[in-house]
């Protein structure tokens, strides 16, 4: 395009006075054309050539980093889909997980509260047991108190002096033989 307009140009000004066409004028310019472009031909070929090589790299660079781009979005892509096609069974699977979880949960909780209600009964009974023990042992002491206090003016009532003296006795030798059998030990 360029060469073609340069062409246009030198043809359009290279009329000579006499409305001739001047034929040397455009030799001139294009032989001179032809020297700047095989000047700038043999010093810019080796740096163009080096610019495309290198430009050339740099795009089939890029072109490799996009396609391994692409290729990776197309992957994730595929893998997202495949997710969401299944997505509704995990949705099911985890309600089925979550329900039989909680199922154990439940069987566990009321495992743990039958345990604590039978230990609850043990501990009652215990304790209604040793209530009872100690309410027993209260009215025996009680009933022997009572015993001991009825016997005692039953005995003040029927006891005669005789008999007074023959039972302090008694008991003063079962002290002393008592004594006696403590100091052979």
């Amino acid at each position: 395009m360029i060469i073609s307009d340069l062409i246009s140009l030198v043809i359009t000004t290279a009329p000579q006075e006499g409305g001739g066409f001047n034929w040397s004028y455009v030799a001139q310019y294009t032989v001179n054309l032809v020297i700047l472009l095989a000047v700038l031909v043999y010093y810019l070929k080796k740096p163009i050539r080096n610019f495309l090589i290198e430009r050339r790299g740099i795009i089939g660079n890029s072109i490799d980093e996009a396609e391994k781009v692409i290729a990776g979005a197309k992957k994730r892509y595929e893998e997202y889909a495949e997710k969401m096609s299944k997505i509704d069974v995990e949705i099911k699977a985890l309600r089925e997980i979550l329900k039989k979880e909680g199922e154990i949960e439940r069987n566990e909780i009321l495992r743990h509260t039958e345990l604590a209600s039978q230990k609850i009964r043990e501990e009652a009974r215990e304790t209604i047991r040793l209530e009872t023990a100690k309410a027993k042992q209260e009215i025996q002491s009680e009933a022997v108190s009572l015993a001991i206090g009825l016997a005692e003016v039953i005995l003040k009532q029927n006891l005669i002096e005789s008999d007074e003296g023959r039972f302090i006795d008694d008991f003063v030798k079962k002290v002393d033989e008592e004594k006696w059998r403590q100091s052979q030990h």
